[in-house]
């Protein structure tokens, strides 16, 4: 069995846990509790790529090591899998689910995976690992 205390930063992960779960709470929120909806404007997708974009950092900072491609295999499906969730529950409080707005979150998700991969530490070796 995995000892999570070997494989996460446990305040990074808490962090990471509790962000997630505002994101979902604020999601599920009815529309006329929000003020001024953004999906007019098309800002409600910009929201959507930043809050699973620091989902995913947070997640990734909370990791012990670099990011495996396993690891962010497994992140993938992760956010995949919150992100479809959280679309598809949303109608459950007079939301609407959308499949773009998905696509936001996976841009997220992408964006910052891709920061990871380019960025180099000090040593020149790549943050995430392909082994």
């Amino acid at each position: 069995m995995v000892d999570i205390k070997n494989v996460f930063y446990t305040k990074w992960l808490i962090v990471a846990v509790v962000f997630t779960a505002i994101v979902v709470f604020i999601t599920h929120l009815p529309p006329e509790v929000l003020p001024n909806q953004p999906q007019a404007s098309g800002l409600d997708k910009l929201q959507h790529v930043v809050a699973y974009g620091v989902i995913t950092f947070l997640f990734i900072l909370s990791l012990r090591t670099s990011c495996s491609l396993l690891s962010a295999s497994l992140l993938f499906i992760a956010v995949l899998t919150l992100g479809t969730i959280d679309e598809l529950t949303q109608p459950l409080v007079n939301r609407t689910a959308s499949f773009t707005d998905l696509l936001a979150d996976i841009i997220g998700f992408i964006t910052v995976l891709f920061f990871f991969i380019c960025f180099k530490n000090t040593k020149g070796q790549s943050v995430i690992k392909v082994n």
